[in-house]
């Protein structure tokens, strides 16, 4: 009997092993969406799935889904490595009442990298430009956990909350936002972490028409801007937030322009704003260092423009 009982237990996780592997074998490097697809094909390139939330259970780790045409996808929870391009389809999100992607990869020993790429894609919350009122979709991408967080050449517009929010709860996070419009959202990007650092560098990015602020650096946030437009917001353009110690701010050849109450605003304790090459025009005033702020303050190498209301009279640092 015992003989029997193991040999059983050895059928058994046999069994399980092949179980495994082959559910392991089922998944593509690369599949396919459409929008004539179905989310019970294979996602293959003949045979599509509907969604990206039926295509990425079919994805390997690190593999990537591709839009075959135009077609809405429908909302997504990301939790592992991936890439998902809307390649020349410009694929969509509608995401009235939710959030279009959530980001949440956390530690794995099978997922070392937990790399994220969003490219090519229009995360729409509905409503119309400038109207807050018609606002529904909750926020545009949501990041939780991940190590690399990139968003490429996307469109996301009408959010009753952030466009994009990296809110982590652990150091060393980094998000790259390049060549993407964000529209009509309460915030453009907010950036915070409760421990360490978070990074968000922004490349060729436009924030347009937030009914707050258009850049946030939360708790030990930190923020990198180059060649980008932060304009018509309702609030601050970029804003240090009051409870950030310690956090930094670089601003290369960007224009701030008519937002409503300051340029930029270094509102932590400690932290510091660097200005270089950069134009600051019909703002509610180009900087400001909150109350109670203290340490390095807006930081200007002497070659940036402004026009309107200064405010904060930067401290001049040196070109070398």
């Amino acid at each position: 009997m015992t003989k029997f009982h193991a040999t059983l237990k050895g059928l058994i996780v046999v069994i399980f092993a092949l179980t495994v592997a082959s559910a392991v074998q089922a998944q593509a490097t690369r599949t396919w969406v459409s929008g004539v697809g179905d989310d019970a094909n294979p996602c293959s390139r003949t045979a599509p799935c509907k969604t990206f939330a039926g295509a990425i259970s079919k994805t390997f780790i690190g593999g990537e889904i591709d839009a075959l045409d135009p077609g809405g996808f429908g909302t997504v929870t990301i939790t592992k490595s991936i890439t998902i391009d809307g390649g020349s389809a410009f694929a969509s999100i509608l995401s009235s009442g939710v959030q279009g992607v959530i980001v949440n990869v956390g530690v794995s020993a099978n997922d070392p990298e937990r790399r994220v790429t969003l490219r090519r894609l229009s995360f729409n919350g509905t409503g119309s430009s400038g109207t807050v009122g018609l606002r529904t979709g909750v926020r545009g991408i949501s990041i939780l956990a991940a190590k690399d967080v990139f968003v490429e050449n996307c469109y996301i517009a009408a959010f009753t909350n952030e466009g994009i929010r990296m809110t982590t709860g652990e150091t060393g996070d980094f998000l790259y936002v390049k060549d993407t419009n964000i529209q009509n959202c309460a915030t453009g990007i907010s950036v915070t972490t409760t421990t360490g650092f978070a990074v968000a560098t922004l490349e060729r990015v436009r924030i347009d028409r937030m009914s707050g602020n258009g850049f946030v650096i939360g708790t030990h946030g930190h923020g990198h801007v180059r060649d980008s437009m932060i304009v018509n917001n309702a609030a601050d353009g970029i804003n240090m937030a009051g409870t950030v110690t310690d956090g930094s701010v670089n601003v290369e050849s960007s224009m701030l322009a008519s937002n409503s109450s300051v340029g930029i605003r270094n509102g932590g304790t400690g932290s510091t704003v660097d200005i270089s090459n950069s134009s600051f025009m019909q703002n509610g005033s180009a900087f400001a260092t909150s109350s109670g702020a203290a340490g390095g303050g807006i930081n200007s190498h002497g070659n940036n423009s402004v026009n309107g209301a200064i405010g904060t009279t930067p401290n001049g640092i040196g070109q070398q």
